[in-house]
């Protein structure tokens, strides 16, 4: 049913189990419900949704899913334990060994591993274009292509994707469109209003936004998503209901945290822009970013997600992050607090060297995720490390 309430009334109330008059949904830590005959008739008719064992589904991870579709305008969606678990099963569900997809090798290093080390033992190849050139995507269509994957906002490099020229080179071709939405989160952009198949998240970032919790979730075409269950009963990468409780509790307050996080990361970058000790920053409310344009009508509110490259090599790189005192040096991003990390020593560290020049991460890269602290202490801690990285 389609929920008509604006956005942050959806963040607040949408999903939420009123149980026993409960103004939160509880926590609901049992692995197993009664079978009933109503249960049993729905796990007959494939069990999705229906509250038999926790492994399939949870009171807490449906009020979690029902919360995430209203956010994103979904038909239906699954919850899973991790992003990556959300994304393996949604890939090896909807694909069979001989199909093809067409992605881009800057999209997240995990999601770079699972194409081109785990999917091609299984028979599925990939091949890698250029997400700012929806064109060269097209071109790489093959006989046997079933997906096209893309990112709204690729981490770590900030590119922005058509998601709309995306939608009509996929649905010309009668192929899916997946999209990662981790970064911009569904305050930021919504996806399947413009054409995408399947939405995913990793709900460890924005969604949970206080760094509490690892988690991950698939939202589109309900007769995908019943796909994406199956395999998930399979699989076996499902959340445990006291972090769907920490998840929904933290998606309540996802309207009101966006905004900070994407107004700190836009005066942060414009500084940094013009700061002697800085190369480059990726940010798309600058006007140098080459995706100025495509980001004013994908995602208009900006991200809060940032990078840039410190003269001096990864060396300075280093001793930049080391020397800042509030924002704190750690992968994952998204939370309340500001992080930082070099990817090339983390999230994309068995990413190949000469596969991460090429996607734009060369020696000197940074990238920021910007909390919601005060942002002139955020500047004062930045500006302070930068003297001290030269």
């Amino acid at each position: 049913m389609s929920d008509k309430r604006r956005f942050a009334s959806k963040a607040v109330h949408s999903g939420t189990q009123h149980i026993e008059g409960a103004v939160n949904t509880p926590i609901f830590q049992s692995s197993t419900y009664k079978l009933t005959d109503e249960r049993y008739a729905g796990w007959a008719a494939g069990a999705q949704h229906t509250l038999l064992y926790a492994r399939l589904s949870s009171v807490n991870s449906e009020a979690c899913v029902e919360k995430i579709c209203a956010l994103e305008d979904a038909e239906d969606g699954e919850l899973f334990a991790s992003g990556m678990a959300a994304i393996s099963t949604t890939l090896m569900g909807l694909l069979s060994q001989g199909d093809h997809i067409v992605a881009s090798a800057d999209v997240y290093g995990g999601t770079y591993g699972l194409m081109t080390e785990e999917l091609p033992r299984f028979g599925i190849s990939t091949t890698m274009a250029d997400m700012q050139d929806p064109s060269s995507y097209e071109a790489a269509i093959q006989e046997n292509t079933k997906i096209l994957y893309i990112e709204t906002i690729t981490n770590p490099v900030i590119k922005i994707c058509d998601i709309e020229a995306m939608a009509e080179i996929a649905k010309r071709h009668n192929l899916l469109l997946i999209i990662d939405n981790t970064f911009a989160s569904p305050w930021g952009c919504q996806p399947i209003s413009m054409g995408a198949d399947l939405v995913i998240h990793s709900t460890t970032k924005y969604l949970g936004g206080h760094s509490d919790i690892i988690g991950g979730a698939v939202v589109g075409r309900a007769d995908l998503i019943s796909q994406m269950f199956i395999k998930k009963v399979h699989f076996g990468g499902s959340p445990d209901p006291h972090n769907c409780y920490l998840l929904e509790r933290g998606m309540r307050t996802l309207a009101i945290r966006m905004p900070v996080h994407c107004s700190n990361a836009a005066t942060i970058a414009k500084r940094l822009e013009a700061h002697d000790l800085v190369e480059l920053v990726h940010h798309p409310t600058l006007a140098s970013h080459p995706d100025y344009e495509v980001a004013s009508r994908m995602i208009p509110k900006g991200t809060g997600m940032l990078a840039f490259t410190v003269k001096g090599g990864d060396e300075a790189a280093l001793k930049f992050m080391r020397a800042l005192n509030i924002i704190f040096e750690a992968t994952s991003l998204g939370g309340v607090e500001s992080l930082v990390e070099c990817p090339f020593n983390s999230s994309h560290m068995f990413v190949p060297e000469e596969v991460r020049i090429a996607a734009g991460l060369g020696a000197g890269f940074v990238r920021m995720s910007l909390g919601i602290e005060d942002v002139e202490d955020l500047w004062d801690d930045i500006s302070q490390a930068l003297e001290s990285s030269n």
